[in-house]
């Protein structure tokens, strides 16, 4: 089979056939996906800029889709990146390593736009994939940790601030402020380059003291997935955080929250969200490979 296998770069007419092969690719993940179109579009096309140039199918000589790689392109750690936002192959396809197919022709095209280096998680359970992904050149860099909230173990106790504090939505993220607050940086995908990309599905919120920010959240509503929050250090455990997952869960349209790629070594951000109920649900590796 893997004699019949051809490779081309995606464009936006093939973007029904990249969801029905998404749909199938990952049928039987651990972490199965059940998005509709519409959030398909809003998961791969708006939050993570899909660069339709650098995404390759891998395809059968009758036509049809077998594999795929979805790309975006931005600056990650001070070098232009390419990051894996889904790699997948049709359950009929596997066995032919058509993962390292595609990057074998991925790469030059890569290398042609400038890019320094590919990134991209993988579950720490899935050992077949980081043996593929290590033979291809990438290396582990750091360890993550998911969380979700369901709506049927939602519990925020008491959510009244010991002071005189403001939840507000603002329209323009303070960036600077805002990684003062924090425990971690970011991994690609909510990095504040690829949040300022898609601030039409983003809303941003404030905890103020009188005029001082002390907090911020930045989350979307349609999915209820928290892409950044921090609060000033002096300012925690006073209930402002708990405060700030009730106004979210309050305003998701799902009533579940998650939040992605939580460094396992910021401590305090994991304490956090597990005395609020938040289970671990899966755990992931970042990857990258010099280019």
């Amino acid at each position: 089979m893997a004699d019949s296998i051809y490779m081309k770069p995606f464009k936006p007419v093939d973007l029904t056939e990249m969801y029905i092969t998404f749909l199938d690719a990952f049928s039987d993940y651990a972490l199965p996906f059940k998005l509709t179109k519409e959030q398909f579009v809003r998961k791969f096309v708006q939050k993570l800029k899909l660069d339709f140039g650098l995404s390759v199918g891998a395809y059968h000589y009758d036509g049809s889709l077998a594999g795929f790689i979805f790309t975006a392109v931005n600056y990650y750690e001070g070098k232009l990146t390419a990051y894996n936002g889904g790699t997948g192959v049709r359950p009929r396809s596997r066995g032919f390593r058509l993962t390292t197919q595609m990057y074998e022709y991925l790469v030059p095209l890569l290398k042609e736009r400038g890019i320094k280096q590919c990134v991209l998680e993988v579950l720490t359970s899935n050992i077949r994939a980081i043996k593929a992904y290590e033979a291809i050149g990438f290396e582990r860099t750091k360890y993550f940790k998911c969380y979700i909230l369901n709506n049927e173990n939602v519990d925020f106790g008491d959510t009244q601030y010991h002071g005189e504090y403001e939840i507000k939505e603002v329209k323009i993220p303070n960036w600077n402020l805002y990684g003062k607050f924090c425990d971690y940086a970011p991994s690609f995908l909510d990095t504040s380059r690829m949040i300022d990309d898609n601030l039409a599905n983003e809303t941003i919120l404030e905890v103020r003291d009188d005029d001082e920010c002390v907090g911020f959240a930045i989350y979307q509503p349609s999915f209820g997935r928290i892409s950044q929050v921090g609060i000033k250090h002096e300012k925690r455990r006073k209930g402002i955080g708990t405060s700030l997952m009730s106004y979210i869960y309050q305003t998701s349209t799902l009533k579940k929250i998650t939040i992605i790629n939580v460094n396992n070594e910021a401590e305090g951000t994991k304490r956090f969200f597990e005395n609020l109920g938040f289970e671990n649900q899966i755990d992931q590796y970042e990857m990258i490979m010099s280019v």
